[in-house]
C-alpha cells in the first residue's frame, strides 16, 4: 500500500511539473499576486502584531493586560486568566495570529498542552480591518455588511470556545484530576532587551513562511481558475484553497458564501498555521474539525439573517457610487475595536 500512494504521489508530480511547464504563464502570474499580496496586506497587517505579541509572551506582560478581562478568561472559557489578552488579540490580529501566540505560550510553558489545543480551536479569526474594510466596504459596498460579518465569526468562535471549556471542565471532574496537576510550570520571563531581539527574529521565520504559502496557493488557485468554468463550483473550490479568491468570487453572491470562506480561513491559512506550529506539539487536525463546524454555523446564522432580513439583500444590486477600500486610516479602526 505504501508503494502504491508513493507510485501515485510521484504520478501526481509528474502532471504537475507538466502543467506549469505548458501553463507556466499562468502560475508566474499568480505567483506574482501572491508576492504582491505578500508585500502589501500579509507582512504590512501581522509582522508589527506578530513582534508585539512574542514581546508581551516572552517578557511576561501580557498578564497585566489580561487582568480586564480576566473573568471572562476563567469562568466563560475555563482558561487560566491570564489569557485574556491573547484571546483578545487573537480577534483583532487576523489568523495566524492566534497561532504564534498561543505556540509562544506553550513553548514558555505558561499555559498547558490541552489549554493550547483547546484555545487554537477557537482562537481563529480574520481582523475586523479585513472583514469590514475589505470585504463590507470594498466588496459590497456596505460597512454594515462587514460589522455583521466580523461579528458572526467572533460569536461563533466564542461559542465553540465555550462548548470546549465545558467539555473540558466535564472530562476533568470525571478523571478526578487535581487543578495541579494540569498546571504548567512557567519559565521565567526574560529582560526586555532580549524579548524584543527574539521576538522580531521569530516574526520574520514566520512571516517568511506564510508568504511561501501564500504564493504557492495563489499560483494554484490562477492554474485551476481556467479550468472550473462552473461560477459555483469555481467559488467553492477557489475560496477554499484561499479566502481571499472565495471571498471575491463570492461577492456576487449572497454573503453567506463569504461567512462560510472567512470561517474556514482556507487551506492556506491552514497551511501557514501548521507552518507555524511545525516545531510545537499541538495539532492541526482539532483545529480543522473546529474550522468545520465554524463555517457550518457561521453559514447557518447568515442564512437566519437574510431570512429574518431580506432588506439586506439590497446591498448585493449595482451601485454607481464611489466603494470606500482599505487606506492608510484602516489601522485607526483597528485600534478603536481593540480599545
Amino acid at each position: 500500500m505504501k508503494r502504491f500512494f508513493s507510485a501515485v504521489t510521484a504520478a501526481c508530480c509528474a502532471a504537475i511539473g507538466a502543467v506549469l511547464v505548458i501553463n507556466g504563464k499562468a502560475a508566474a502570474q499568480g505567483a506574482a499576486e501572491g508576492i504582491s499580496l505578500c508585500l502589501n496586506t500579509v507582512i504590512p497587517s501581522l509582522f508589527c502584531f506578530m513582534v508585539l505579541t512574542g514581546f508581551l509572551v516572552q517578557s511576561g506582560i501580557y498578564r497585566l493586560l489580561s487582568l480586564p478581562l480576566a473573568p471572562v478568561a476563567k469562568h466563560l472559557f475555563f482558561l487560566p486568566s491570564d489569557t485574556a489578552s491573547i484571546i483578545l488579540l487573537s480577534f483583532v490580529g487576523g489568523y495566524p495570529m492566534s497561532a504564534k501566540a498561543i505556540s509562544d505560550l506553550l513553548a514558555c510553558r505558561r499555559i498547558s498542552f490541552s489549554c493550547a489545543q483547546r484555545m487554537l480551536c477557537f482562537c481563529f479569526c480574520a481582523g475586523p480591518s479585513f472583514i469590514i474594510t475589505a470585504i463590507g466596504a470594498g466588496m459590497f459596498g456596505s460597512v454594515s455588511v462587514g460589522i455583521f460579518l466580523y461579528l458572526t465569526q467572533v460569536f461563533i468562535s466564542c461559542l465553540i470556545g465555550i462548548v470546549l471549556g465545558i467539555y473540558s471542565r466535564i472530562h476533568s471532574h470525571t478523571l478526578s484530576l487535581p487543578v495541579s496537576s494540569l498546571a504548567p510550570v512557567a519559565a521565567q520571563p526574560i529582560s526586555y532587551s532580549r524579548a524584543f531581539v527574539n521576538s522580531v527574529a521569530q516574526a520574520v521565520q514566520t512571516c517568511g513562511q506564510m508568504c511561501g504559502f501564500v504564493i504557492l496557493f495563489k499560483a494554484v488557485s490562477a492554474l485551476l481558475s481556467p479550468v472550473l468554468k462552473n461560477k459555483n463550483l469555481s467559488c467553492l473550490i477557489l475560496g477554499s484553497l484561499e479566502v481571499t479568491n472565495g471571498c471575491a468570487l463570492g461577492a456576487s453572491l449572497p454573503f453567506v458564501f463569504v461567512s462560510v470562506f472567512l470561517s474556514f480561513g482556507g487551506f492556506s491559512v491552514l497551511a501557514q498555521i501548521a507552518g507555524i506550529l511545525k516545531d510545537s506539539p499541538l495539532s492541526v487536525k482539532p483545529l480543522f474539525i473546529a474550522r468545520l463546524f465554524h463555517a457550518l454555523f457561521s453559514g447557518l446564522v447568515s442564512l437566519f439573517f437574510l431570512k429574518r432580513f431580506p432588506q439586506v439583500i439590497s446591498v448585493f444590486g449595482s451601485i454607481s457610487r464611489p466603494v470606500p477600500v482599505s487606506d492608510s486610516y484602516t489601522p485607526v479602526f483597528s485600534f478603536c475595536f481593540i480599545m
